[in-house]
């Protein structure tokens, strides 16, 4: 009962463990950026505490004894800190902001400092979790009898309760509680933890179990001279050694794992707890299996053979798992989970496939450490140190396999091989096991070793040609061909055309690690270069503008049309800009243009210490429901933005209606007009454009005119069927009375809970366009409202010509949400009944003109206000 409650308490210790890392990588990201380079800062702050720890936590328990008692200490104070965390992270942000814009230091010295500042905040809480390994296993292990069953068995439950920390965090404590929330009750739950520890502690002496017996020398039982011996100093090199290298492979794995699994997950937060989750557990898993019979095998030649054979199936496994991800989309699970709309079944499949590509390398690796622990530490005396070393040398091992994977083996040896190599990197640390053996049989061992060469060889042989991008293969309709395909750090890019088809010849889409970015042809140009010169005719005099992220580089390429002092984009990934010459006629050329400058960072990282301000700015990022983005959607990210506007500045965001229910579009315009209270909302497409503006909106005619007429700038709209200025203002849906109106209900998003990353996930394979449309219909207002129309013009004749478009445009947004719901009857009906309104509806002919199934049919009377599908 006694040894139940320990292990009890540590499960708990693992729960608590993973809720912080998950919780304080978020919270300091929301300030150094999502970069993975900002990403990976954090991480290795983290795990290198994690490091320390153990490497210290086992010499001073070895020198202070009763494990459990300091272990309980350790708890406590790791809650304490969790408790003032949040404190700390303000004046960490606060050191951050005022450093960062005071020296304007560039991209790669700001993320040394975000190391240092991150190392700084989290040193002490990581460096006490790390302790607590060495000391339970100090406290546990009492004989060498069982020695690898009772640590193995720590490691295993310490595992599991991180599995229960990433599958609880993502589906119910940060959806149902918020970071705060978690943070303060997991503080206490540590606190409780370490109480009851103390408590627990004063029951026993010594710093082991009751009853158990005093260290002794070696193995009390009669055996050969090899097991009483203590291991050959070169040997344990070699071990540990071994060991790192395979924490090294372990992060690298996980790695490309994350993004390979990523590219057939959609790249939610839910795809990558479940990743996290299934690597864990496997781990767990192995750990506990192995911990029940390695102490029954009395020969360590026999151990070190099963912990080099153990190490080389990692290794052919994984190699192994090139062919599976490759095969994977033919499976019929796989096609479910693409196309399923019901939540509980896309969730289960994310799980299965995590399980089927996961567990058999993850299973063996966690049989590492119970192997490693028996054979290092055969003899009990010394218990803490020798755990706390080989703990730290295979942390340490897996920070330098976190940054080689992401940062040098991704994008300049590419997945593929990355994984092949780290496979023999595995292969080879089973090879020196076996050849440096201080007490196996060399015939034996050479058998072993030539089979598990053969079989990675054959394994390599028979490889795919690439995997990643036959993955990427399937993202493409009949016809399309790709012509540009980049892994890097932070991101994979893939870009596809369709020749002869769309506006010049072509027809291009952009994928960006597995996820539709941006298309170039009709609906596509038509929502980025809306977007960009919507803002445009809105300022009365633009000439400094920011664009957040860069996609194609549509909307970039569209601002630098106007006559502006320059246009700053803000980009993440890299890949991405190598792509944009492939986009050059939709984004003009506008890597060559002198008004443009491109910027690497994550977006609000840049704000976050830039000093500059901005007459627009506009946005346009990934889908709100892709893991991180987000934090480009909340309440503090839009009054970061607010802060670097002019006077008289001007917002500009991007909300989609596909693949978002009607509550989350709510949601996020409530958001956005929280900050912004005098936001009006216009339509592109199937896509929502909001506006935040100063003061009331009033849409200056003669302004829009005016702008429209510019040569470049008229070109660009005309494909696209928006260069009349008539149409163009017919985008508009509703100004900011009808706008909260319309949020009404509605809650505010913030960092605190960004609720849409956890519910946007349940409308992936939902058609939510046409129910959104539907609900915008119902507060759709004139323009003409808002309008001034400056002398010169014939009032009377633009009030005519835009009441007949808004009477008209109702019939298309009806006939755009019939044609989402894919019934191309209904939604030609409510076009053509658009253009009996108004013959010069440019859209509405569009549709009527590509829509080929469509046949004639005699003129229909319909409802003035039509219901939308469901």
């Amino acid at each position: 009962m006694y040894r139940l409650a320990i292990f009890a308490l540590f499960l708990g210790s693992g729960l608590c463990g993973l809720i912080y890392q998950v919780v304080w990588t978020r919270l300091l990201t929301l300030s150094f950026g999502v970069t993975l380079l900002a990403v990976s800062t954090v991480l290795t702050a983290f795990f290198g505490g994690l490091a320390l720890g153990s490497f210290l936590g086992g010499r001073w328990i070895d020198r202070r004894g009763n494990g459990f008692k300091w272990y309980g200490v350790a708890e406590l104070l790791i809650g304490v800190y969790a408790l003032v965390f949040p404190l700390l992270l303000e004046i960490n942000n606060s050191v951050y902001v005022a450093v960062g814009g005071m020296f304007s230091a560039g991209f790669y010295s700001l993320s040394l400092f975000k190391f240092a500042l991150a190392l700084l905040l989290l040193i002490i809480p990581t460096t006490l979790m790390g302790a607590t390994l060495p000391m339970l296993s100090r406290a546990v292990a009492s004989s060498s009898a069982r020695f690898a069953r009772d640590v193995g068995s720590l490691y295993a439950v310490n595992t599991a309760g991180a599995v229960a920390g990433a599958v609880l965090t993502a589906f119910v404590f940060i959806p149902s509680l918020g970071i705060s929330a978690i943070l303060y009750s997991t503080g206490a739950l540590n606190i409780i933890i370490g109480g009851s520890a103390l408590l627990l502690s004063s029951l026993y002496d010594g710093g082991r179990a009751p009853g158990a017996p005093p260290e002794s020398p070696g193995d009390p039982s009669p055996q050969a001279s090899e097991n009483r011996g203590p291991l050959p100093p070169y040997f344990s090199k070699i071990l540990i050694w071994g060991f790192a290298f395979s924490g090294f492979s372990g992060l690298v794995y996980e790695v490309i794992w994350t993004r390979v699994i990523g590219f057939m997950l959609t790249g939610t937060v839910y795809a990558f707890a479940a990743v996290l989750a299934v690597f864990l557990a496997g781990i767990a898993f192995g750990s506990f299996v192995f911990s029940t019979f390695i102490d029954r095998i009395r020969s360590r030649a026999a151990i070190v053979m099963i912990l080099a054979s153990v190490e080389m199936l990692i290794g052919l496994s994984s190699i192994w798992l090139i062919t599976l991800y490759d095969r994977l989309p033919a499976l019929g699970f796989y096609k479910t989970l693409e196309s399923t709309p019901v939540w509980g079944e896309f969730v289960y499949l994310n799980f299965l496939t995590s399980f089927v590509t996961l567990i058999a390398p993850t299973f063996l690796f966690g049989a590492t450490f119970p192997l490693v622990c028996k054979v290092y530490n055969w003899r009990e005396t010394g218990v803490g140190t020798k755990i706390g070393e080989i703990y730290s040398v295979n942390t340490v091992g897996g920070i330098l396999g976190s940054f080689a994977g992401g940062f040098l083996l991704v994008p300049f040896v590419g997945m593929q091989n990355s994984i092949i190599l780290t496979g023999f990197i595995n292969i080879a640390v089973g090879a020196a096991f076996i050849l440096f053996n201080p007490f196996g049989h060399k015939k034996t061992g050479y058998a072993f070793l030539s089979a598990g060469v053969i079989a990675a060889v054959a394994l390599t042989l028979n490889l795919p040609e690439d995997m990643p991008r036959t993955l990427h293969k399937g993202f493409l309709k009949k016809g399309e061909e790709i012509v540009f395909y980049r892994e890097g750090a932070a991101a994979t890019v893939m870009i596809a055309e369709k020749k002869g088809e769309g506006l010049a010849g072509s027809n291009k889409r952009l994928w960006v690690n597995g996820n539709r970015a941006t298309a170039a042809f009709y609906e596509g140009l038509q929502i980025n270069r809306f977007q960009g010169v919507l803002p445009m005719v809105l300022h009365p005099d633009p000439r400094d503008v920011l664009v957040i992220c860069f996609g194609s580089g549509t909307t970039f390429g569209t601002l630098s049309q106007f006559p502006v002092r320059r246009v700053d984009n803000v980009e993440i990934a890299s890949t991405v800009i190598e792509g944009a010459p492939y986009f050059k006629f939709e984004n003009m050329d506008v890597l060559n243009n002198p008004v443009s400058r491109i910027i690497i960072d994550d977006g609000r990282s840049y704000l976050t210490t830039a000093g500059k301000k901005y007459d627009v700015i506009t946005e346009e990022p990934m889908h709100p429901s892709l893991a991180g983005v987000v934090n480009l959607y909340t309440r503090e990210y839009y009054e970061l933005a607010k802060a670097h506007l002019k006077e008289g500045g001007i917002m500009s965001q991007w909300i989609p209606l596909y693949n978002l229910s009607i509550s989350d579009v709510r949601v996020m315009v409530r958001t956005f007009s929280s900050v912004f209270p005098h936001t009006s909302v216009w339509i592109a497409n199937t896509d929502i454009f909001m506006i935040g503006s100063p003061e009331r909106l009033e849409v200056d005619f003669g302004r829009v005119v005016e702008k429209l007429k510019m040569p470049n700038v008229h070109a660009l709209l005309k494909d696209i069927d928006l260069e009349d200025p008539y149409e163009f203002l017919n985008t508009f849906l509703m100004n900011e009375e009808m706008t909260g109106a319309y949020a009404e209900g509605g809650s505010v998003m913030g960092d605190d809970l960004p609720s849409v990353e956890f519910t946007g996930p349940r409308s992936l394979h939902v058609n939510t366009i046409s129910p959104n449309i539907g609900e915008f219909l119902r507060f759709r207002e004139p323009v003409t409202r808002y309008l001034f129309v400056p002398g010169g013009f014939n009032r009377k004749e633009v009030y005519s010509k835009l009441e007949r478009k808004y009477a008209s445009g109702k019939y298309n947004l009806v006939g755009r949400a019939y044609f989402a719901d894919s019934n191309i009857e209904e939604a030609l009906r409510y076009f053509k009944a658009a253009t009996a309104i108004d013959p010069e509806d440019r859209n509405s002919i569009h549709y009527l003109k590509n829509l080929r199934r469509y046949q004639a049919t005699a003129p229909v009377q319909l409802d003035p206000a039509p219901a939308v599908h469901p």
